[in-house]
């Protein structure tokens, strides 16, 4: 599940959860730190390299749509099914929630705001 060998960096996947989770820079880049410890260069992982508690971390980064999980199953000799679970970067929401919020709000115009001029004056008939 590659999207073209698109890498993440450390300051994209901070800005990243920085934006989407509202915590503080500090809090950001150790989230980071510790995701890109486990993935590395690559975009995906198998869930069994992971410890508890990171584990829980992933599943609320899953939540949040910056990771996502699939899985592969195999038979085994003795005809039992082995599933094996891996979890992957969801790279277009990382990349979308890395770049800047828009300025929408600012944008916004009020209703008076919108009309024409000569809506306010008055014509004596």
């Amino acid at each position: 599940m590659s999207h073209g060998n698109t890498t993440i960096s450390f300051e994209t996947l901070s800005r990243a959860i920085l934006n989407k989770m509202g915590v503080t820079r500090d809090i950001a880049d150790d989230i980071a730190l510790r995701v890109l410890n486990y993935f590395g260069f690559d975009e995906e992982i198998i869930d069994n390299v992971l410890d508890q508690d990171d584990r829980r971390m992933f599943y609320f980064l899953q939540d949040i749509q910056l990771l996502r999980t699939h899985w592969e199953e195999a038979i085994l000799p003795n005809g039992r099914t082995w599933r094996v679970f891996y979890w992957a970067l969801n790279v277009p929401k990382i990349q979308e929630y890395a770049s800047p919020p828009r300025e929408e709000a600012a944008v916004e115009i009020g209703l008076y705001d919108s009309l024409p001029e000569d809506v306010w004056s008055r014509e004596v008939a």
